[in-house]
């Protein structure tokens, strides 16, 4: 018995050793091959997904030339705003319309059946004329609350109401000297 065993170990060693080590490699170069080709499989911005919650840049990209860069450049601008040294209300806009106004327009847009686009077109409406002139309301409000300072404006009222009562006698006679307007 003896005599049968070692040399059976001997070849099971010499040959199993090899292909049990080249059956390994294989299935873990098909392992990572599949792995591989299930990452490109993922499309990095598909249609139905948000970025972290947030849609409007998934559905920018999916907007036609030029109206992309437009609503690009527009979501660009709305990230960079200075919320935190708008007034309240100017910083409600501005979040609004990053949040929901941009991508109400766009998904309103990109939801247009081919009959609801004849059906504007009948209407005498070009749907991409009516998806320039959207954005460009919003972009023009979103510049219009930017603008806005109105805590400046009335920081300067309080500091002039101020130098006029501490200085009423200048100020007073000032006004009273001819030549002087």
């Amino acid at each position: 018995m003896e005599d049968v065993l070692v040399p059976l170990m001997f070849f099971a060693g010499l040959f199993g050793f090899p292909l049990a080590r080249r059956a390994l490699m294989h299935r873990h170069a098909m392992e990572r091959l599949r792995a591989e080709q299930a990452a490109r499989s993922v499309p990095t911005l598909p249609e139905t997904a948000t970025l972290a919650g947030d849609p409007a840049p998934a559905l920018a990209l999916r907007l036609p030339e030029p109206h992309r860069l437009y609503a690009l450049a527009l979501l660009c601008r709305l990230e960079d705003a200075p919320l935190h040294t708008l007034d309240p209300q100017s910083a409600y806009l501005v979040r609004q319309a990053r949040t929901e106004y941009l991508p109400d327009t766009l998904r309103a847009y990109l939801n247009l059946t081919p009959g609801a686009r004849a059906e504007l077109r009948a209407g005498g409406h070009d749907p991409e004329a009516l998806l320039r002139r959207q954005l460009e309301l919003v972009a023009q409000g979103v510049e219009d609350a930017l603008r806005r300072d109105p805590a400046s404006a009335a920081r300067l009222l309080t500091q002039g109401h101020f130098l006029g009562e501490v200085f009423p006698a200048r100020e007073t006679a000032r006004r009273g000297e001819p030549g002087r307007g």
